[in-house]
């Protein structure tokens, strides 16, 4: 996959950025330490990676139910960061097997670098993965989230998250995945700023 570079900013102003994500990074790994506590079903675990952003999201399916929670980050090197907590349902579309659709929202915290904007969204959306029928272990997925200005507040005017990809299934429980992803904000300048816009590599687990 490839490497993630190192961010350029001031020593003071890098320290204070390294120990907001610390916290961050943490507060999101006790959340699932948290989920992975109280489910006994299926967990995903879903890294992406392209030159300038990495991102992490895990998922954990609600014991004897349809309903899935999970916590995630998107971190750019140069443009900022988006953090969210997620809450879906989950099931096959029609009841076949070959479609499974979500439906739910995610709650994010974005920190834009460029505009030095912040604020929280409640992005509204979900997600279809479309096993193809006639090639094995190949599938497509697309995912999005909308939160509009009504559902956006701080300094955060609207904030767009969208990704597809085209995935391969390794083994019983791996994925691999070359996809695209934009997460866009509007924030009180007026102008849209990216998150992160471009092509990624990817691993998704399954346990």
């Amino acid at each position: 996959m490839p490497r993630l570079y190192r961010l350029n900013h001031p020593q003071g102003a890098s320290m204070g950025i390294s120990n907001s994500i610390t916290t961050l990074i943490t507060r999101t790994s006790l959340f699932c330490m948290t989920c992975f506590a109280v489910s006994a079903n299926a967990h995903t675990l879903d890294l992406s990676l392209n030159n300038d952003a990495v991102g992490l999201d895990y998922t954990t399916q609600v014991s004897q139910s349809e309903v899935n929670v999970g916590a995630g980050i998107l971190h750019h090197q140069d443009n900022g960061d988006a953090y969210w907590g997620s809450f879906f349902v989950a099931d096959n579309v029609n009841k076949q097997s070959g479609i499974l659709a979500g439906l739910g929202g995610r709650l994010y915290y974005i920190d834009a670098d460029k505009q030095n904007n912040s604020g929280t969204a409640l992005g509204l959306g979900g997600f279809v993965n479309w096993d193809l029928p006639n090639v094995t272990n190949l599938s497509l997925r697309s995912d999005f989230y909308y939160a509009p200005d009504v559902l956006a507040f701080d300094e955060v005017k609207r904030f767009v998250d969208f990704s597809a990809r085209v995935q391969y299934r390794v083994i019983e429980q791996a994925w691999i995945y070359l996809g695209y992803r934009n997460a866009e904000m509007k924030g009180t300048s007026g102008s849209d700023q990216k998150i992160d816009e471009g092509v990624n590599v990817g691993l998704m687990l399954w346990f």
